[in-house]
């Protein structure tokens, strides 16, 4: 092996005479886990479930078949893998540098940073250091008192640690009082749910809740509990339980003979989740619909709009075509010149006097149609992006636009107020450079050109469908 420097691991060659890289060296150490706690930039972070989570699975890689496979590219891969964990996780690459002797110093930012952008699992709300300022306190009540202090001074994760500090305490007495056990724990939800995290604030909830139950503590107000877990439902968008929850709150709150000021609040609270669960599971009805819609879609985009069988003219001296034969016509510029002709001239009267009319045809619109017979059945296939200029005349001025009518084929229909799956959509386009009220009352004018044109749509496929 290559000696090491002082203070540090250098590159070290495995048994086969693989050189190794100085991270995948620092992680084979037998003692690693007593090395990085002597570290105090690193000991900090050694509660951490996370940390040392990812500490193990990155020692498995240094010490696996691949870093000792005497493939040398292999081995370099090993490396590269731990030095990527490394850049995303600043907590790992603290600890890789210390164990080489070097210090590098990470910022709270640089963490936020790395949580927020996923790159490091998110931390546990009590770290090391919170443990160790509750770790002296001996009684549940001095814990509780140490907590509150902490949590009107804005220190949620110490408050947290020394309310969990109470519940320890208490569990580990011979004579536990249920309302005692309860106060703590509910603190400990407030604490969660400031720290956001929702699902651990309903498991301590429930707990408090389960608590008074097993006493059968009848006197114990509980409107703050399960306010507390309507909250923690409320984040983690279970509208139901949370609307029920809170119901149960303002139950308690009566049953309690709570100020009638504090009553109104929570009833208040009751009717705020019941229109956030309505709103939920109208956009999840909505959702489904539309998940149904585009399944339907599909299948219409693959089979074509059926037509009826047309039959043979007996006067046709043509040979039919077998059962197998597949035949396309394609009637795009048909289709093309039918639409143009209907919606040129198109217009709507306005409200305020004047009118909006159609013009034109772009040339960019997209205007594709063609009848497929296969085995005797016919379907219709199309596709339009139907592009409109338009002017209006009204007595302020004139003004001149544009109108585009999308998603028109033969797996959608005109409908307003309609999915995108399944219904015809449009834009519209105007002079930016033209302002006032009556170009407002003009833009808004100009959105019924939209049933318009989709009429006009209609008739060229209805006229399609008679072919």
């Amino acid at each position: 092996r290559a000696a090491a420097p002082p203070g540090g691991v250098a590159a070290m060659a495995a048994d086969d005479g693989i050189m190794l890289d100085p991270f995948t060296s620092a992680l084979r150490q037998p003692n690693l886990m007593e090395r990085l706690a002597s570290f105090p930039e690193v000991q900090q972070h050694m509660a951490d479930p996370g940390f040392i989570e990812q500490i193990q699975k990155l020692r498995a890689l240094a010490t696996g078949p691949k870093a000792s496979s005497g493939d040398f590219a292999v081995a370099a891969e090993v490396g590269q893998e731990i030095a990527r964990v490394g850049h995303r996780d600043p907590r790992i690459m603290q600890a890789l540098m210390a164990l080489q002797g070097h210090g590098l110093v990470v910022e709270e930012t640089d963490l936020k940073r790395a949580e927020n952008f996923g790159d490091m699992k998110r931390r546990e709300p009590v770290q090391l250091q919170h443990l160790r300022l509750a770790a002296g306190v001996t009684s549940a009540d001095d814990a509780k008192a140490k907590g509150n202090e902490f949590f009107k001074a804005g220190d949620l994760n110490s408050a947290l640690a020394h309310y969990e500090r109470g519940v320890s305490l208490l569990r580990e007495s011979d004579e536990v009082s249920a309302a005692a056990l309860a106060t703590l724990l509910s603190n400990s939800a407030l604490c969660l749910l400031k720290l956001k995290w929702p699902d651990r604030a309903k498991k301590v909830t429930s707990q408090a809740i389960a608590v008074l139950r097993e006493a059968q503590d009848e006197t114990f107000d509980q409107s703050k509990l399960f306010y507390r877990r309507a909250l923690a439902s409320e984040q983690l968008r279970d509208f139901a339980l949370a609307a029920d929850d809170m119901a149960r709150a303002l139950q308690q709150a009566k049953r309690s003979e709570l100020p009638e000021a504090e009553q109104q609040r929570l009833k208040a609270e009751v009717t705020r989740l019941k229109r956030l669960k309505a709103s939920a599971d109208e956009q999840a009805e909505r959702k489904q619909k539309e998940r149904e819609n585009e399944k339907q879609a599909e299948v219409q985009r693959m089979k074509g709009a059926d037509l009826e069988r047309k039959s043979a003219s007996p006067a046709s001296s043509a040979p039919l075509p077998s059962s197998d034969y597949l035949q396309e016509q394609d009637f795009s510029h048909l289709a093309r010149k039918r639409l143009a002709e209907l919606v040129v001239g198109v217009s709507h009267q306005c409200s305020g006097g004047g009118k909006i009319e159609i013009t034109s045809l772009q040339e960019q619109s997209k205007v594709q149609a063609s009848i497929t017979t296969k085995r005797g059945s016919r379907a219709l296939y199309y596709e339009m992006d139907v592009h409109c200029e338009w002017v209006a005349k009204v007595k302020e001025g004139e003004m001149r636009g544009l109108i585009r009518v999308y998603n028109i084929a033969h797996d959608t229909e005109f409908k307003l107020g309609g999915d995108e799956n399944t219904s015809y959509i449009y834009q519209l386009g105007w002079d930016q450079r033209q302002t006032g009220a009556w170009v407002e009352a003009v833009r808004t004018e100009a959105a019924e050109l939209f049933d318009l044109v989709a009429a006009e749509v209609d008739k060229v496929i209805a006229e399609l469908r008679k072919k």
